[in-house]
């Protein structure tokens, strides 16, 4: 790839390449503050809010108590 193809292809994916290391960024902040016992006590520690969201999701399309693929 030429200088230029790069710069293009960067200007056309910047939006990717600053947004997925931010979330993944934010997420592990969030981790390293739960697991801080100074700051959250453990019994009042949540989880990452995405997995939360989508076990939300999961538990809202096939119900509360049925097992997952996983768990079979």
């Amino acid at each position: 790839m030429s200088g230029a193809k790069i710069g293009k292809w960067i200007n056309d994916n910047i939006v990717f390449l600053v947004g997925i290391p931010l979330i993944i960024g934010v997420h592990y902040g969030w981790l390293k503050l739960q697991e801080n016992p100074r700051l959250v006590p453990p019994d009042q520690r949540k989880g990452l809010p995405l997995v939360e969201i989508f076990q939300r999701g999961k538990n809202a399309l096939f119900g509360e108590g049925q097992p997952t693929s996983s768990e079979k």
